[in-house]
């Protein structure tokens, strides 16, 4: 008789009382959550509406001017509402402000009173609907109640003016600032996002289709050599109209668009410009005011509203203030850059030639051998005769380093000594200084980097070889050199960078891609190896079970063959999970050894 396994512990075998104590207080506790949260809440303040104003710009009538002038027209338009686009915000006059809490206060009540016409609406539909008394009584009672507050809503609204917003935001809708959007191949770009102007009288319906605040139109016609431009800038419930005229030459075109990016900024924004000088130091310092890049020192107009401020140069920390400016006001802000932490570098230069970069900026490099006059390398060819230079010396000279006398002893072809003269004596002292070099010390070119940042550093050799590094400047040095001594003043203060340079991959070589896929070829072949295995194994466990079982003779050949096929399909799996792990340290090491080096 078999044995039964016990179950395992847990809850199986703990009483039912636990469940009746959970059940109990979990209808205790969780209906007293919210009830705990509940208080006395203060009602929050009533928030002013018609946030936003909102400008329309309507397509400007060119067909007065000739066909080789209209584009000035559409190029004027653009410019123009991409400068208003930059108004921040508008300020309400209390005349505006009481106009536009009368069209809100009409349009709350139309939608209150809307909204209750089709609840009653709704109501006495339930008379020719045929339902049964009890669901007559239960449908009546339901909207009774929303009747109810329907009516309290249209009483407040009818009660309570709204609150207007005094101050807008400025916005522009539909308008075309000449950026191209993303469409598909073979889709050309609309036209133009202008819509069509309105016609005299049929603004306010233009206004109400396009749920703007206001509109701008424009005219321009060819006068004597000259276009005149004519504009009207009209707003809904008319609360203000504006109209304005101007003429220029072809010319004076963005003079002419400046001066009408002025004129409407009073009209749209009721307030003036603001007027702001920046000083900075050092003065080769960079100032962006709204992200455009603007000349220290010198006076320049914006739109009043928050404006940010950002002040920066190479080598030192920048500053950044955000303020806000109202208009006609003349603010002046002054900027002291205080200058960053430096390491000086030493970068070992790889030989004669090398082109040293810091980011994208070009440093310098080491110095290409030039040749003494009247000597020629290798690569110019052969002296003439009768020119009494040996071109092989003075080529031994530059590079090796080595004596005249040395030299003639190599080369059998040299005559008798040169005449003294000012070219011998050039020789000399070029021998005379390769021989006070060390030779096989690499040429140093120092640099600096700010302390605690990371900087890419490249060298470029003649050969075509490349080295790559990022340093980071180190804090810890410079703190232990200036606080903790001073420093020496020798070559111990700098830390040295030696740069083995390689050869980079071409355009159509990727080495880690090629890698890459390999390792994910080999992992696939394991998986799909290893259930193989699995099901393999099974089958021929099935037949060896068999076997055992019945010890039929027919079934032993079948499970002999069944158990060697499991044995090598064991087998391939390994050899793929093999190839899988030498597949992944290579992709490994070709992408270490293509990645750019970090020094700290």
């Amino acid at each position: 008789m078999k044995k039964k396994i016990p179950q395992s512990g847990g809850l199986s075998g703990s009483s039912p009382g636990i469940y009746f104590f959970l059940a109990a207080a979990f209808s205790i506790l969780v209906p007293a959550l919210p009830l705990s949260a509940r208080g006395k809440q203060e009602e929050p303040p009533p928030q002013p509406v018609n946030g936003e104003f909102v400008l329309c710009v309507a397509a400007f009538d060119v067909s007065g001017l000739p066909p080789s002038q209209q584009t000035l027209g559409f190029i004027l338009q653009r410019e123009l509402a991409r400068d208003l686009g930059r108004i921040h915000h508008r300020l309400r006059n209390n005349e505006e402000i009481l106009r536009y809490e009368e069209l809100a206060w009409t349009a709350a009540m139309h939608r209150a009173a809307a909204r209750l016409g089709e609840k009653r609406a709704e109501r006495d539909a339930l008379l020719y609907q045929g339902l049964s008394r009890w669901k007559y009584k239960k449908e009546l009672k339901r909207i009774g109640a929303e009747l109810r507050a329907l009516e309290e809503d249209f009483a407040a609204a009818e009660g309570e003016k709204p609150l207007i917003e005094g101050r807008p935001l400025f916005r522009i809708s539909a308008v075309n600032t000449g950026e191209t959007p993303d469409l598909p191949a073979g889709e050309e770009a609309p036209a133009g996002d202008f819509p069509p102007p309105p016609e005299r009288g049929e603004e306010e319906a233009f206004l109400r289709t396009h749920n703007a605040d206001a509109v701008l139109t424009g005219t321009l016609r060819f006068l004597y050599g000259r276009i005149y431009g004519e504009f009207r800038i009209f707003t809904r419930g008319g609360s203000f109209i504006y109209e304005d005229s101007t003429i220029f030459s072809p010319e004076d075109f963005n003079g002419a668009a400046d001066e009408l990016t002025g004129r409407f900024l009073s009209a749209l924004s009721n307030t003036e410009p603001v007027y702001l000088t920046i000083h900075v130091e050092p003065e080769e310092a960079r100032v962006l005011v709204n992200e455009m890049a603007v000349n220290p020192g010198e006076e320049f107009t914006l739109f009043p509203g928050p404006v940010s401020i950002l002040a920066g140069a190479d080598d030192y920390h920048h500053e950044q203030k955000e303020v806000e400016l109202t208009g006609g006001e003349q603010a002046e802000f002054s900027f002291s850059l205080r200058p960053k932490t430096m390491e000086t570098l030493g970068l070992a230069l790889a030989g004669p030639g090398t082109s040293v970069y810091l980011g994208a900026l070009y440093l310098g490099g080491g110095k290409t051998e030039v040749p003494e006059d009247g000597a020629e390398t290798a690569e110019d060819g052969p002296a003439e005769a009768g020119d009494g230079t040996d071109p092989v010396e003075g080529a031994e000279i530059a590079e090796a380093g080595a004596v005249p006398g040395d030299a003639k002893e190599q080369d059998p072809a040299a005559g008798a000594d040169p005449e003294p003269g000012p070219e011998t004596t050039d020789k000399a002292e070029t021998a005379d200084k390769a021989e006070d070099e060390v030779p096989g010390e690499p040429e140093l070119l120092t640099l600096s980097i700010p302390a605690g940042e990371y900087r890419y550093i490249r060298i470029d050799t003649e050969d075509g070889l490349t080295g790559e590094v990022i340093v980071r400047g180190s804090v810890e040095d410079l703190e232990r050199r200036f606080l903790g001594g001073g420093s020496t003043g020798g070559e111990d203060d700098i830390r040295i960078i030696t740069l083995k340079p390689r050869l980079l991959p071409g355009p159509n070589d990727r080495p880690v891609e090629v890698r890459r896929r390999k390792f994910y070829g080999a992992y696939g072949r394991f998986w799909i190896a290893l259930p193989a295995a699995f099901i393999i194994n099974g089958v021929s466990q099935s037949y060896i079970n068999s076997y055992n079982t019945s010890g039929g003779p027919e079934l032993y050949g079948k499970a002999r063959t069944a158990y060697y096929v499991s044995i090598g399909a064991w087998v391939v799996a390994g050899v793929c999970l093999v190839e899988s792990l030498i597949r992944l340290g290579v992709y490994v090491h070709t992408a270490s050894e293509e990645s750019i080096p970090l020094w700290e």
